[in-house]
């Protein structure tokens, strides 16, 4: 009876082990999952590659083309204008490589009189390949056109690997603004996702800027990742582990960030175009980023074209728009 009983007792006790065993060896596994999960997402969140592109600036695929036009938006190949390779000190304590184009150097329809100017700031996980498709519309305009790479994007270098969504961006934008207003009077600047965000970030201590344009900016890195279609599906304690581990491996904090700086108005007028179609950041970051502005500022909420892609979709509609809305101010002026 009692060998019996002890028996039952052993067979009991294995079982119960058996059963913890397996208990600790799922967690273990979660834990593991979990881990490789959220690296995994940093990475893509801090080294993006905008469709398989690579800081080679001669490389190109045909889904790029198709977007950012001929060669990629290369004018190095395209041969499309003549242009200057200039090279712009960055306050972050490196060289920034851009282009510029005039309007007397190429098509004569664009007028001989340097006094404008335009700085273009592509997004984040591209380079300025991605803007080169404004070129023509801005020489038309009678600007001149500065593009370039911003730190860790294209030729430029990447002292502080990863993308900081403005944080270091922000300086790359400033310190390309001050280059330029050594040589310009009437200066204008245009910035897509990142790009923009980055202009925003400045403005409490930007000024002679005579307007800005910003496509599909974000209200700030937490929200950018908060409002993600990706973490309407995680618990709130895994989206909070990926932004610190972000903010970590990318050293970088958030407290410069468009909200922060629109609520600190200079002036400067605004126009913010978003898609409604826009997958990556809704179009509900610009809305609110108007209503904090003091400034004068237009929204432009398009039914047509995904993130960065509006242009593409309706590019005379776009450019009525800038049009409109730069002529607007310069009228205001008396120009």
């Amino acid at each position: 009876m009692f060998k019996t009983l002890q028996s039952k007792w052993k067979g009991k006790r294995g079982r119960y082990r058996i059963g913890i065993f397996f208990l600790l060896s799922f967690f273990l596994i979660f834990i593991l999952l979990l881990i490789f999960g959220i690296w995994s997402a940093s990475n893509q969140i801090l080294f993006p590659k905008w469709k398989g592109i690579t800081k080679d600036l001669g490389d190109c695929n045909r889904e790029v083309e198709r977007v950012w036009g001929k060669k990629c938006g290369n004018i190095r190949l395209t041969k499309e204008y003549i242009f200057s390779e200039i090279s712009i000190p960055s306050i972050n304590g490196y060289q920034l490589p851009g282009w510029k184009v005039i309007p007397s150097e190429n098509e004569k329809n664009f007028g001989t009189k340097k006094s404008k100017v335009i700085i273009l700031v592509h997004g984040g996980g591209s380079d300025r390949r991605e803007v080169s498709r404004y070129i023509s519309f801005y020489l038309s305009l009678g600007m001149d056109v500065i593009s370039f790479d911003l730190s860790c994007h294209g030729e430029a270098p990447c002292h502080f690997p990863g993308l900081s969504f403005g944080s270091r961006e922000s300086r790359d934008v400033l310190s390309v603004l001050v280059y330029v207003k050594k040589q310009y009077k009437e200066i204008y600047m245009f910035g897509s996702s990142v790009g923009g965000s980055s202009i925003l970030i400045n403005l409490p201590i930007i000024s002679g800027v005579n307007a800005i344009i910003v496509e599909n900016p974000m209200i700030s890195f937490e929200r950018l990742i908060s409002d993600s279609k990706e973490a309407k599906e995680l618990p709130n304690f895994m989206i909070d582990l990926l932004v610190n581990l972000v903010l970590l491996r990318g050293n970088f904090d958030t407290m410069l960030s468009p909200e922060n700086s629109m609520k600190i108005s200079n002036g400067i007028p605004i126009l913010l175009i978003h898609s409604l179609q826009d997958h990556i950041v809704s179009y509900h970051h610009s809305e609110y980023l108007s209503e904090l502005y003091l400034g004068p500022v237009e929204l432009w909420f398009p039914s047509y074209g995904e993130h960065g892609l509006i242009w593409n979709s309706n590019p005379a509609a776009y450019e009525d728009k800038i049009r409109e809305f730069i002529g607007s101010y310069q009228n205001k002026r008396g120009e």
